[in-house]
This record gives structure tokens, sequence and C-alpha cells, in this order.
């Protein structure tokens, strides 16, 4: 626990003087849930029963969010189709579109990559 704790100390004091931290683009796939579903509201005259709509049953869709940002913030992101999976080819395709917008908006300085593969909440 304590060389947790130590080393990022180092690692905030060393961005003091280096800015490392600013070369670091990181980013993740994420499951998001969503549920499109309308009710309308409708009037009737006094006296009159309201007329009854059952709700919807709550089947929710999924869609996956593929996101990289740096320190300033998102630089990318794709929402893949609702049912499709991240594969190899899709993941080469980011990295190539990912790659034109870094040298886009940074064409002078360094870039680091990273790509979380393991869950993200680990306890100390």
């Amino acid at each position: 626990m304590m060389d947790r704790i130590s080393i990022c100390e180092f690692l905030a004091k060393r961005n003091e003087i280096d800015l490392f931290l600013k070369w670091w683009v990181t980013g993740e796939e994420k499951c998001v849930t969503y549920d499109n579903s309308v009710r309308k509201r409708s009037r009737t005259k006094h006296g009159e029963a309201a007329q009854t709509v059952a709700k919807p049953g709550l089947t929710a869709r999924k869609v996956l969010l593929c996101i990289w940002w740096d320190w300033k913030g998102i630089i990318y992101y794709k929402l893949l189709p609702y049912g499709q999976t991240l594969n190899s080819d899709i993941c080469y395709q980011q990295l190539d579109r990912l790659k034109l917008v870094i040298y886009k908006n940074r064409p002078t300085e360094e870039v680091l990559c990273s790509i979380r593969t393991t869950p993200g909440h680990t306890r100390l």
C-alpha cells in the first residue's frame, strides 16, 4: 500500500517538472444501456375516464461505446450499432482514425497510447 502511495506522489511531482501526463492518450470500451420508448399524454373532458395505456415492457437495449481521451478531454468516440461487438478489424479501424485525429490536433507532440484490457476498479 505504501509503495502505491509513494509511486503516486512521485508521479505527481514528476508531472510538475516534465508534464508527461500531457502525452498520455487512453481508451476504453463500455456498454451503454438505453431505452427510447415514448409515452404521450392525452387530455380528457371533465368527468370522462382517462384512456389507459399499458407501459411498454422494460426491454433495455445496449450499444458499445468505444472512447479515447487525454488530459484535455475526449478525442474520439464511436458507438457501435446494436448487437455489434468489438473485433480486431473494428479495433484497427478505430486506431487508424484515432491516429488521424491525434496528428491533426497535435502534429508536433509525442503521444503514449494506453488501452485498458483489465477491469477498471481494483481495491487497494
